[in-house]
Formats: structure tokens, sequence, C-alpha cells
């Protein structure tokens, strides 16, 4: 064949054979002729010499059906997305079936996939652009592989008048209409997900995949809550490289809400925080169909923070219709200088969000999040790419994802994916992987052996890293403030031990006691999460006014989600067992000759610090509430009720010098008569009478209040 020619396979697929038209294919900088079609009815594709102007080789190919196909069973279209004019691929463009809402979003290289039913043979697939003009085709004319030319729109500020308060007046307007251009009902949309992690542009460490169901309750208010399920997912950890796993990555499955930045009410779109963000209105899109504002923004209050971006505004209906994000981080760095006290370090982050439109309303269409930062184990720069994209959109009949099956935010995901399976996405829409990611195995075992080394297992075994850090996330940790009623029968009192029976008449080791008091702790407590609903918990309570008292569980907990949209708010009840031992001091006596002997035990001091105590073990029940504030913590607050099985009162007695950890104690019951001495005058009217039964009690309930937080 001559340089000046390029052979074209055409296949059955693209063409109606019975059709005599002619196929136009063109290449990015010169038109090729007209090519007539092979017209043989059994034909399955044909071999066609193309001379070119000149040498080149590229050719793109748009193609649609000159008559419209029938299909009786569900079908895979897919294609490629380029600029019309320049030829360079359109990555993430989106591709919606609107009326079924159902789409995909193109990957890097402008290559797509949908899967769809034999019902939306007749429907209209449309495909949009940022910045380029929109392109609806009806599904019956396009083949099962296309490629889709979209032409560029104009970029102009000509119909713009330029005010220093225009941005502002864009940007409230576009604030106040998220009610009418947003879901306010709940909205369920299910999509696909995708976490890669590489050296360089060609050469990926792992990447990890999942089918996400996405609810969010609405848009209206100010403090929306999303939920998210992982539905399937699917990981590979390339051979030979498996401890890259020394970064983990955590939250990536909630980017589609976290990073749906009308959804999440970022700072930068809220009229309340204008003043602090400089904003500049670029210019606008137009095209054939809309007009779109193009409005950049910096922090005002951070300006080496070095977070800017741009915000995309739909002309006509202010809706927010994209977003570019950008954080600068650390550049060059020699190995010398990278320090040694830290894991992980950041350097630049990149994020660009879309928007579809279904029914008057947007949704999110896609996220592509991009990053880099340098593992100070192995002294690497990691390049960290998640990319999402909205497959289906529903909004009747929803409900919340439940409980159980909700994805935490402390979840890994590259940790509970599945390994790879090649058929593993076959019932579902999928993010096409890149050229590179497609042709990682080929570039490392050749291309003979790339398949076998794509579905061999690794890293099927966790790294003791991995079992570690399971356990750990497995722990919540808790800690607050607890108040214990307690009762003490009040009075004047004289007291002392195996001496001559005091003076009642003379009270110098008296004192007057309130009838009741009450006790504040501290409270610690720790969680193992068994399941999402069942724990174990152990708590430590130990006193800081109004009595000395240690209290500790161990036991069981139940939790049910109350909410089932919404901020978590959740019923904790819990049973196990529960041990208390308090003391309230009543005073100190005076020891003739420095020592006593009390019940055995020798005890030398010149005073010694008289309690009032009770101890008691039992079954605990615990009935609690706690709401999920952040990420990674919540406020709770619960009643504890302490069903006594063992209980005794006691008197004690206890040294008041040397070191207070080596100072001797002895406990007397109530009822000893003989060495017990206890009188009371309630009345503090010089009435005393004997008492030979406690006097203090602790209430067997108390409430708590506090925080928890895991890892």
């Amino acid at each position: 064949m001559a340089d000046t020619t390029i052979r074209i396979t055409v296949h059955a697929t693209m063409i109606n054979p019975s059709s005599a038209d002619t196929l136009l294919l063109t290449k990015t900088d010169t038109l090729l002729p007209e090519i007539a079609r092979p017209s043989a009815d059994t034909l399955q594709q044909a071999e066609i010499d193309v001379p070119l102007v000149e040498k080149t080789n590229k050719v793109l190919i748009t193609n649609l059906l000159p008559t419209p196909v029938i299909r009786k069973e569900s079908f895979i279209l897919s294609g490629r997305i380029v600029d019309a004019e320049t030829g360079e691929t359109a990555p993430y463009a989106t591709i919606r079936v609107e009326k079924m809402g159902l789409g995909t979003v193109s990957n890097v290289d402008g290559n797509w996939t949908l899967k769809l039913s034999a019902a939306a043979a007749n429907e209209s697939i449309t495909f949009k652009y940022l910045g380029y003009i929109n392109q609806t085709i009806n599904i019956s004319r396009l083949p099962d592989y296309s490629v889709i030319r979209l032409k560029p729109s104009n970029y102009e500020l000509k119909e713009i008048v330029v005010t220093p308060d225009k941005q502002f007046e864009v940007l409230r307007k576009a604030w106040n209409a998220i009610p009418t251009n947003y879901p306010v009902e709940p909205t369920l949309t299910q999509g696909f997900y995708r976490e890669t992690q590489r050296v360089n542009d060609s050469m990926f460490l792992y990447f990890n995949e999942a089918v996400l169901n996405v609810y969010k309750n609405t848009y209206r208010n100010n403090h929306n809550f999303g939920q998210i399920e992982v539905e399937k997912s699917r990981k590979n950890v390339f051979p030979g490289i498996d401890s890259i796993n020394d970064v983990r990555f955590y939250g990536g499955p909630h980017f589609p809400n976290d990073l749906d930045i009308v959804f999440s009410r970022w700072d930068f779109i809220k009229p309340s925080e204008f003043r602090n963000w400089k904003y500049e209105l670029e210019g606008m899109y137009m095209d054939s169909l809309s007009n779109t504002y193009t409005i950049s923004f910096k922090n005002k209050l951070k300006p080496f923070s070095n977070f800017q971006g741009r915000i995309y505004i739909d002309a006509d209906t202010y809706a927010y219709i994209g977003f570019e994000l950008k954080r600068f981080g650390v550049g060059s760095i020699s190995s010398e200088d990278i320090p040694t006290n830290v894991s992980y370090i950041s350097g630049t982050t990149t994020i660009k969000i879309g928007y579809t439109e279904k029914d008057d309303r947007f949704f999110l269409s896609h996220i592509n999040y991009k990053t880099n930062g340098i593992n100070t184990a192995s002294k690497t720069r990691i390049y960290k790419d998640i990319e999402y994209i909205t497959t289906a959109i529903r909004t009747d009949s929803v409900t919340a994802i439940p409980f159980d099956r909700q994805f935490d935010y402390t979840d890994i995901l590259s940790i509970e994916a599945d390994n790879y399976d090649q058929t593993y996405w076959k019932d579902y829409n999928v993010l096409q992987e890149s050229q590179f990611q497609t042709n990682q195995t080929q570039l490392l075992y050749g291309k003979e052996k790339a398949i076998e080394q794509l579905t061999k297992v690794y890293n099927t075994e966790l790294t003791e890293q991995e079992k570690t850090l399971l356990f750990l996330k497995r722990f919540t940790f808790e800690g607050g403030i607890s108040y214990h009623p307690l009762n003490f029968t009040g009075g004047e009192y004289l007291i002392g031990y195996a001496a001559d029976p005091l003076d009642p008449l003379n009270p110098q080791a008296g004192k007057i006691l309130k009838s009741s008091l009450f006790g504040i702790s501290t409270t610690d407590g720790l969680r193992f999460e068994l399941t999402k609903q069942l724990s174990l918990f152990g708590t430590l309570s130990t006193a800081l006014y109004g009595m000395d008292q240690i209290q500790s569980a161990l036991g069981l907990n139940y939790r049910l989600c109350l909410l089932p949209s919404g901020r978590w708010f959740f019923l904790d009840l819990g049973l196990g067992a529960g041990l208390s031992i308090s003391k309230m001091p009543l005073g100190e006596i005076d020891i003739s000759g420095g020592s006593l002997r009390v019940n055995g035990k020798t005890l030398k001091s010149d005073k010694l610090q008289v309690n009032a105590g009770q101890n008691g073990f039992g079954i605990k029940g615990v009935i609690g509430l706690a709401v999920r504030m952040g990420k990674q913590y919540e406020l709770f607050a619960d009643w504890n009720y302490l069903l006594p099985l063992i209980k005794s009162n006691y008197v004690q007695f206890k040294e008041t010098e040397g070191f207070f950890l080596s100072r001797k104690q002895a406990k007397v019951d109530w009822d000893d008569t003989d060495d017990l001495y206890f009188w009371v005058d309630e009345n503090n009217q010089s009435n005393y009478t004997r008492v030979t039964s406690s006097r203090f009690d602790v209430e067997p309930y108390y409430f708590r209040i506090g925080i928890r937080s895991g890892f």
C-alpha cells in the first residue's frame, strides 16, 4: 500500500447494507474523499484503501445509521467523544438518556460505554461537554460504536455589563435558586467509583472500583445529609508492589456527597461568606441552547492556602452546573529534605465537578479528583486519582439506605473490596478504563500474558499492617461527665472506735452534714464493634466532686438507627455487669498515741479519715441516645441503672499521714456495736441517738453526657 493511502476496515454494525449512501471520513486537518459503501447483503466487513491528502495515522469517523435500527434486546453503545475542530478527546463529557435517567461519562481518553435495555431503543441520547454545543441523537440512528464530534461554543463577554457587584448578583441568584434547580425530595442515584494509585502517568500500583448507591435527603436546606452504600466492589494490586499500601485513603466513596458543592454547601457559594472570598466574573460560554457564567474565586483570608477555582452557572436558570477547584502543595523536593516525622506530604490537588439535568432538576454528574504526595517511608511520589460518575437517577418511591448497609467514613474500600474478575461489571454501567490502565499488564508482561496476569489474584492475605488497621478501626473511645445522686441522713454527729464512749454533750469530733448530696464524675469508655448493630462496651467513672467513687461496667450494646435519613441519630441499648465502689467523707477523728487497731489492721496516724461507704455488684442496663456530628465523632447521653446482686455498707477508717498510695485502711460494719460508736443529733438540739445502720446510700442510676470518637 502506498504511503498516501490508509486501509480502513468497515464493520457491518457501522452500515446499513441496503443503503448506497456514502460514508464521509474526516481526520484532524484533512477532508478525505467520499467513499462508496460496500453493498453486499451478507457483508460482515470490508477493507477500503483511502487516499490521503497528507500522511497520517489517524482517521476520525462520525457515523449515523441512514435508517433506524430496531433493537429488541438489551444492547451496548460505546464510542469516543472528540472536539470537532481539533480532534482532541473530551474527557468527562456526559452521555445521558434523559427520559430513563440513565447515563455515563467519558473517561480521560474520551471513551465511553453504556448498557441499555430494549426499552431505550427509540429514546434520545444527549452528549454534553462544558464549553461545547450539546448534541442529541435518536439511539436508533446510532451504531454500536460511534465517534461523536462536539463543536466548541463561543466564549464572549460582549453581552455582560461588568460592574463591581455583577458577580455577587449572579452568585446570590444562584444560591437563592437552589431549591428551584435541585431536588427538594429524597433522591437515590447509582454511580460508578474508581480509585487508582500510580507512580507516573502509565504505571498503576492498584485500583479499587465500586458501584455506589448514593442517597440524598434534599438540597433544600443548608444542612443536608447523605448516605452511601457499596453495592459491589473489586480491587487489583499489581504484582511485586503490594507494599504501596503504606498510605491509606479514607472517605473516597463519600465524595458523591462531600464533593457535591451544592448539596454540602461549601463556604465559597454562601452569601454569608462572600466577604472572605475574592470573585471575578471571567466571561460567558454561549451556545445554541444556553449561556454559562464563569466566575473565578480565591480565599482572601488565607491567600497562601492556594485554594482557588471556578464556578459555572447557567445564565437562564442560575443553576450551578460545574466547579473546578485547585489547591497547591509541595512540588519537587530532594530525598534528603523529606521529613521522617510524617507519613505523607501533600502535593497539588485538582477537582472537577459536573452536574446534569433531568426533569428540570440538576443532579451530580461526575467528579474527577486528582492529588499527589510523597510517601515518606518509600520516598516515592504517589499519584492518587478518584473518579465518580452517576449512571442512574431515581426520584420516585425513594427510601433511605438501611443503616447496616451504609458505608461508614472509617471503612476502607481497598481492604473490603473483592479481588479482580474480568466479568465483574457485566450487569452495570461503569466508567471505561483509561488506555494506560488497560495496557498496564501488557507493559509489564507482554501481550500474550496480559489477561493471565491481570486476572491473577494478588494480595489475598491481609498484611500485618492491614490486620492491625482493621482491628483498631473497630474501637471507639468516649469521654464525658456523669451525675450520680447520693443520699445521706444528715445531722450533727459524733463518732469513735474502740475507745471509751464519747460524751454526747461534747461534740468535738462532730460535723453537720446535709441530708442529700450529688456527685460529679468523669466518664471514660471504650467500644469494640462486632457488627454495625452490636458492640462490646466498657466504662469507667471516677468521681470529681461530692464523693469518692469508681464505677465500672462491661457488656454488650445494641444500636438502632432512629432516623432513616438525615443526620445519624441512634438509640443505644446496653446490658452487662457493673461494679460500684462509693465513699463519702464524714470527717476525721483524733487517735490517742497515734495508733489504732481496726478489724485486725493497725492504723498508724494521729488522725484517721472516716468515710461512709457502699459497694455494689450486679446487672447494669443502659439506654442512651447518640447523634453523629462529624465524620468520626458523635455526641451521646445515656441513663444507667445498676440492679445490685451483692451490696454492702460500711464505715471506713483510713490513715491521713504518709505517702497517699501506701496509707492503710480498714472497714467496719455499721452494726458493730462493740467497737463502733456513732451518735447523731438530727434536729441540732443536743439530742443524740446512737445509730447502728447505714445512713449512706448511692442511687442505683446515673446520667452521662459526652463525646465518642474513633480512628
